[in-house]
Formats: structure tokens, C-alpha cells, sequence
């Protein structure tokens, strides 16, 4: 509802406008500059395909109809705009990939937050259906008895669902889990304190929070799946989707072996360096140039 208060409220630009970049697909903007060239930014295919994920905004948006009309499409990652071409089928418009960034606040000097636990694992943002948390709370049960000061700590997403503390009983794992919703501000701290980020979410248009871990000198262990092998690439630890047991293991491997964990850490933050706004700036400009 903000959102399209926000739209229906803004003052059209008066003036010549050359070029019209759309993030979002609400009918009314795409009547707008009719003579302007149109760039249309796609994040993820999401709603199309865990139609069961819909918001009541993506029942009012119109993506089709603006990619179908773009004269340029940018896709965050090789692996949206794999999902964009199967969705939708060919498209007229050229299609070029501009990854995210990662912000300077990422940093492995964030101060310790207080009142958080000093051994833990971390997880961040939603965790229902395709979000795998599932299968990270059953590879928590497998390693708890070895680490027995490891917590669970579970940033955002919202407090812990009924049915989500009967599956924390059942394991035996509701007293290793400490969950907090967070300021953005606070997300540094979070990340650079962890042992580990685990990200087990079986579908992702980018996966910013692997960018953000490893510039945070975290270690990474991420499903195999959709794009988060292309943002983790060489610098992560990987497991096949739902496979509790084989994350179960990646965590053990890089809790115990510490040669192998300062390799992801330094191999993180190198890879880090490679996505910043910057560099996706000057690639959106050359769409705009084109």
C-alpha cells in the first residue's frame, strides 16, 4: 500500500526525459514518457515460479507487459535471466546481467553487538518454503552435541512460528536458537562476529547476504541452487538442496579445520572486492549509453 500511495502521489518530471528505468511494475508507470526509452530492472522470478510466495502488491503488477515492452532489460545475475527466458520466452529487448554491490559497513572490524552469543552460526533474513531452513534447523541437530556452546542465531525473518518451535522441540534444538530482528545498521556486527553464514534458501534472484558475509571475513556455506553459486563461486562451501546430512558436514569441516576456514575467509573477502555499486553503476550507465 505505500508503495503505490508513493506512486500515484509523485509529480511527473516536466521536462524532455530520454531514458525511463522501471525497478517495479505497477500499470500506471508503464503510460508514463511514452516517447522515452525504457530499462527495466528484473530481480528474481520469484512470483512465478512459488506462486504460493505472492504478495498482494505482485497481484497488482504488470511484469510481463514491462519487459515485453522494454528496450533494454537488466537482469541481477546469469541466473534470472535463465529464469526470465523460460518464463516468458524469447524476448525482443537485449538482456545484460549487472550484479549487485556490497557496502564499505561490511567489514570484518564491526564491533561485537552486545547481549549476543560469542559462538554461533548465522542465518539471515525469511525462512519459510523455499527459504531451507528446514534443512539448516536438521544439519544444527547433527553437529549441536560436537559444539556444545554453538547457538543458532537467526537475524530477521520474523519471530519463530508455532510450527517452527514444535520442528526446534522435536530436533532438540530450542534452547541453541536465538533469534532478533535487526536494524540495517546492526547487520555488520552480525555478520562478522559469526562462525559461519549459512544461507540454505533454494532459490535466490542475487543473494545479497553472501556478499555482505564475505566482506564481513565470514565464512560461507550456501545451497547448491539457482544463483548463488554465481555469488559464492570459488570463495563458498556448497551442499545440495535439501541435503541436511552434506550440511551438516560443510559446517563441521569448517568449524574444526582451520586452514580450510582461513582460506574462505581470505578467499570471501577477495571475491567481495569483485561486486561493488560502483562497478554496477558504470554497467548500468552503459545500458543507458547503448
Amino acid at each position: 500500500a505505500p508503495s503505490i500511495a508513493r506512486s500515484l502521489a509523485r509529480r511527473r518530471h516536466e521536462g524532455p526525459v530520454d531514458i525511463v528505468h522501471n525497478t517495479f511494475y505497477l500499470p500506471r508507470a508503464l503510460a508514463d514518457y511514452p516517447e522515452a526509452k525504457r530499462v527495466v530492472t528484473v530481480h528474481d522470478m520469484i512470483p512465478e515460479l512459488f506462486p504460493d510466495t505472492r504478495r498482494r502488491l505482485d497481484f497488482l503488477t504488470v511484469k510481463k507487459r514491462y519487459v515485453e515492452t522494454a528496450d533494454h532489460i537488466i537482469c541481477v545475475s546469469e541466473s534470472t535471466r535463465r529464469d526470465l527466458l523460460s518464463v516468458y520466452g524469447s524476448l525482443s529487448a537485449p538482456i545484460t546481467v549487472v550484479p549487485s554491490g556490497v557496502g564499505p559497513e561490511f567489514t570484518p572490524n564491526a564491533p561485537r553487538l552486545p547481549k549476543w552469543p560469542r559462538n554461533y552460526l548465522l542465518h539471515v533474513g525469511h525462512r519459510r518454503g523455499y527459504k531451507g531452513a528446514d534443512t539448516l534447523f536438521q544439519a544444527f541437530s547433527l553437529v549441536k552435541d560436537d559444539h556444545p556452546d554453538l547457538m543458532l542465531v537467526l537475524a530477521g525473518g520474523g519471530a519463530l512460528a508455532m510450527e517452527e518451535q514444535e520442528e526446534l522441540m522435536d530436533l532438540q534444538i530450542e534452547d541453541r536458537i536465538f533469534q532478533q530482528q535487526l536494524p540495517d545498521s546492526a547487520m555488520p556486527s552480525a555478520y562478522a562476529h559469526a562462525r559461519l553464514f549459512v544461507f540454505p534458501s533454494e532459490y535466490e534472484g542475487f543473494g545479497l547476504p553472501v556478499l555482505e558475509a564475505m566482506a564481513s571475513g565470514t565464512p560461507v556455506v550456501l545451497c547448491d541452487a539457482s544463483s548463488l553459486p554465481e555469488v559464492g563461486g570459488d570463495a563458498a562451501e556448497f551442499f545440495p538442496k535439501g541435503d541436511a546430512e552434506k550440511l551438516a558436514g560443510q559446517i563441521s569441516r569448517l568449524l574444526v579445520d582451520d586452514e580450510l576456514r582461513r582460506h574462505r575467509i581470505n578467499r570471501g573477502l577477495d571475491r567481495s572486492t569483485q561486486f561493488s555499486w560502483n562497478l554496477a553503476a558504470e554497467r548500468t550507465a552503459a545500458v543507458y549509453r547503448e
